[in-house]
């Protein structure tokens, strides 16, 4: 779905709902639950892979999945960096998907489809949580662009993973300015 639309979907979530979003290619379910924790709005990413438990992943298992992918395959994270672009910008995952298994890497979490439709729900979950209105806002426009900003840093190769989870994990500062710009 497009960010626009699924935006709107999930606001509308109630207290008891847990949804199957997107199931990935091999199998991987892509769910939202509803929290409530940071704002009235709030929910949880949550993957369930084949044959395994569901659980949350946080923006951190992101990040070191695509460092790893980075560096067994670097012109192809490149390619998926283009993709995380298009999504970022609005475009349906689910479109960008077959490019996106269409790259191939030694090492990985997760399938690359399965890291776009993840990937955009958490950034959907800042832009409720951290959005105008909010009672903790976002200096970033659109608040996803927080997110956005460490993938970019992550793919650049410019840093250690070890700074960058820091920096994303410990909430110690955002990623540098000039990661606001787009994978070119």
């Amino acid at each position: 779905m497009d960010i626009v639309t699924l935006t709107t979907s999930l606001k509308n979530l109630e207290p008891s709902d847990h949804k199957i979003i997107y199931t990935g290619k091999n199998g991987t379910k892509v769910i939202v639950k509803y929290t409530g924790k940071l704002s009235p709005k709030d929910f949880a990413v949550g993957l369930i892979p084949s044959n395994e438990e569901e659980f949350y992943p946080t923006h951190v298992r992101l990040l070191i999945d695509l460092f790893i992918k980075r560096e067994s395959n670097s012109e192809g994270a490149h390619k998926l960096g283009l993709l995380f672009e298009k999504m970022f910008s609005g475009e349906d995952p689910g479109k960008l998907a077959k490019a996106a298994l269409e790259i191939s890497f030694r090492m990985q979490f997760d399938d690359p489809d399965v890291n776009l439709y993840y990937a955009q729900l958490l950034m959907i979950e800042q832009d409720i949580n951290y959005g105008p209105g909010m009672e903790r806002q976002s200096k970033m426009n659109p608040p996803r662009e927080y997110l956005m900003r460490f993938i970019r840093w992550v793919l650049s190769g410019d840093s250690t993973i070890d700074r960058i989870i820091f920096a994303a994990a410990g909430r110690r500062y955002p990623a540098p300015e000039k990661y606001s710009k787009s994978i070119s």
